[in-house]
């Protein structure tokens, strides 16, 4: 498929509606821009967000948040 899309005197460029639907791209989300200077092409893919990776990476231990503030005391000097 291909989509035409303008590009403003700002150097702006419009994602098309069905392309920002195919790759999930929706406000306020940024996109990776992969260029190859030799064939003079570019490709555009979700950028990853942090958000993303939630409850993917375990804690090795859970502690309350009074150990931990009586942690950070003990540890954390002030200048």
């Amino acid at each position: 498929m291909f989509y035409l899309s303008p590009i403003t005197k700002k150097g702006q460029v419009v994602i098309p509606k069905p392309v920002r639907d195919m790759l999930g791209i929706g406000p306020n989300r940024n996109v990776v821009f992969s260029v190859d200077k030799k064939k003079q092409k570019a490709s555009i893919e979700p950028a990853e967000d942090i958000l993303d990776l939630a409850g993917f990476i375990k804690p090795k231990k859970v502690i309350s948040a009074l150990k931990a503030r009586e942690l950070f005391e003990k540890h954390y000097e002030r200048f």
